[in-house]
């Protein structure tokens, strides 16, 4: 066995991932855009639900 240390899980601060809410935020307002956009198209053209 190798006398390295291992770290220790307890004191060690890690950083939230910012990148990750990032992108997650980019694409959660690009699916409301997308289907905003779809909507408004509907609306427009005078597309109903019911027969």
């Amino acid at each position: 066995m190798s006398n390295e240390k291992l770290p220790d899980s307890g004191n060690e601060q890690f950083e939230h991932p910012k990148g990750a809410a990032v992108i997650l935020a980019i694409f959660f307002l690009l699916i409301i855009i997308l289907w905003g956009s779809v909507y408004l198209i509907m609306l427009s053209r005078g597309v109903t639900f019911y027969g």
